[in-house]
């Protein structure tokens, strides 16, 4: 029994479901016309409650019964279909999605364009629905129907089905590509150029401008113009003929553009185009507000029609949302690369927060970050996972704000006990930037900083973590972070020779050291190595060098240096790494 039409106003998400599923089971059996009024009042509530995917089912509903049963335009029924289309994709609904194809292709089947309903009943079998297999097979009973009759049909064998003998583009065909476009493209630009050239396929016409609105300037503006070779038309929005349809909201057909009064010819004078016909009409988004233009010029076989008219009507309802939908990206977009900016700002200033407390450590933090990014360049990690270890590495040794100045700036060996409070480092790293709130994508920040000194054989601190219980990002960090201490002078040492650094990692590998880390590390080019060493500093590489350093891999150093007898290059390698290494 379907729901009376005065009851829906208390129903749920559920309830309500199970009402349009009836009406659509009664349009499949064909037994019973769900009176309109009552999808209407579905609609509505569905609405309401914001559940799009039952907004989308009740205007295919709407649509389907409208053109059916109600004599319903075909153009203002592709136009209702075509926005339960995009809800149903939106909704990410694929039983909405389902119902919208079927009910599509049945019209398409009505309107005889077999071709068409061929292809509308072949994607809607194509969604798997484990709750629809009698549904599947009432397509399936309709779909061999169909193509017995196109069987019969005779077809042109020199022109698609799908296209009429004048070229024109079938209005279906043309409303799904824009479509397609809806659920894929967010860069306004190509958004308008593709929508512009679908516009001007499907009405036959000569060219097509598609022009925005911008609010705050009063104007309107194209980058958009098929057929002239302008970058951007801009004027203001009162100006022209669609000035008058973006203040008006009013659909312009001209039949002789120079014969009304409305029509600016300085434009064609300036370009040398003629127009001879013209129709302009409004864009509007999903509140019915005015966000655009379409003005498409000279019909190729004659004048514009009240069904190009309507064939725009349709295709401006689907424009106006993808134009909404790409303004909000591109909003969104650029307050989230604000927000990096912002967030990346504070990183800095946290890390150079650390240089501030010992002037000796200065750039240790910044050293770090550029050893462990030429491991994750050799490691192909993806540029997300290269963002979190950079946050990770400038942080790294955050905590040690928390440490006392006369510990951290000590000149000599360190006691037991002041070593444990400098151990506390670690943990004061965690808390702090554990209270610090990310996005997702740097939540793993605060782990990854505080683990630089677990040790690969579970006797790091401060959680004693073991093997690969420590996060990648942490393993990386250990091996730059002890290779940057021991090759950088000290309170209570000078920097360690090169030779002698190397062999830390090496003989570290797989009790301090993730030997994976190291290996990679060690295959990284020498000229690499002393550019992060000479950062900070006004020593500047000659070409030559680097030329010369660029040949050698830093494992490849540590071989020379430990021969007993080296060839002349092997000696020049050596002289001209130490000629920088030894100078900072």
């Amino acid at each position: 029994m379907i729901q009376s039409a005065n009851s829906f106003e208390n129903i749920g998400i559920k309830e309500l479901s199970t009402c349009l599923l009836k009406f659509f089971e009664a349009i499949l059996d064909d037994t019973k016309i769900p009176k309109i009024s009552k999808i209407e009042q579905c609609h509505k509530k569905a609405i309401s409650l914001k559940a799009f995917d039952l907004v989308s089912i009740s205007m295919s509903l709407i649509g389907y019964i409208g053109y059916r049963w109600h004599q319903e335009r075909y153009y203002k029924t592709l136009n209702i279909l075509n926005d339960a289309h995009y809800l149903a994709n939106s909704s990410n609904s694929l039983l909405a999605l389902k119902i919208n194809l079927y009910l599509m292709g049945q019209i398409e089947f009505l309107e005889q364009n077999y071709t068409q309903s061929l292809e509308l009943m072949d994607a809607a079998l194509q969604i798997k629905l484990s709750d629809a297999i009698v549904f599947d097979e009432k397509i399936a009973n309709t779909k061999t129907r169909i193509e017995k009759i196109n069987k019969q049909k005779t077809i042109n064998s020199s022109l698609p089905s799908f296209i009429p003998e004048n070229n024109q583009e079938d209005p279906l065909i043309a409303l799904l590509k824009v479509g397609r476009t809806i659920a894929v493209e967010t860069n306004i630009d190509t958004l308008l150029t593709i929508i512009a050239q679908e516009i001007k396929q499907a009405l036959n016409a000569d060219r097509c401008t598609v022009f925005l609105l911008d609010e705050e300037r009063h104007e309107l503006w194209s980058k958009v113009a098929l057929g002239l070779e302008m970058q951007e038309i801009r004027f203001a929005s009162n100006l022209g003929l669609a000035g008058h349809v973006a203040t008006t909201g009013e659909t312009v057909n001209i039949k002789d553009a120079y014969t009304d009064k409305r029509f600016n010819k300085e434009i064609d004078l300036q370009t040398g185009y003629k127009t001879k016909t013209l129709l302009c009409m409004p864009i509007r988004n999903l509140s019915h507000q005015i966000v655009g233009v379409f003005q498409v010029l000279n019909k190729k076989n004659g004048e514009f029609t009240q069904k190009d008219e309507d064939l725009l009507i349709a295709i401006g309802s689907s424009a106006g949302i993808a134009l909404e939908n790409a303004n909000l990206f591109n909003k969104q977009k650029k307050l989230i690369e604000e927000q990096k900016q912002l967030f990346s700002s504070f990183i800095d200033t946290l890390s150079a927060s650390i240089d501030a407390r010992d002037k000796i450590t200065s750039g240790h933090s910044k050293r770090v970050t550029m050893y462990a990014s030429l491991i994750c360049d050799l490691l192909n990690m993806d540029e997300k996972e290269k963002e979190v270890i950079k946050h990770a590495s400038l942080l790294h040794d955050i905590g040690k704000i928390g440490i006392k100045d006369s510990i951290l700036q000590k000149e000599g060996k360190l006691t037991s006990e002041e070593f444990d409070h400098i151990k506390q480092h670690a943990n004061i790293t965690n808390d702090i930037l554990g209270k610090i709130y990310v996005s997702k994508q740097f939540e793993n920040v605060a782990q990854i900083a505080s683990s630089h000194h677990e040790r690969y054989d579970g006797k790091g601190y401060f959680l004693g973590l073991k093997g690969e219980q420590i996060p990648l990002g942490g393993r990386i960090l250990a091996v730059c972070d002890v290779f940057d201490a021991i090759t950088s002078k000290r309170h209570y040492r000078s920097k360690m020779e090169i030779q002698d650094a190397i062999k830390i990692l090496i003989d570290g590998a797989n009790n301090h050291f993730d030997k994976k880390i190291v290996d990679v590390f060690l295959s990284v080019e020498c000229d690499k190595i002393i550019n992060v060493i000479t950062c900070d500093s006004n020593i500047k590489i000659s070409q030559s060098d680097k030329s010369s350093l660029a040949k050698y891999k830093f494992y490849d150093l540590y071989t020379v240096l430990t021969k007993e007898e080296r060839e002349i290059q092997e000696e020049t390698l050596i002289q001209v790494f130490n000629k920088y290494y030894k100078d900072i």
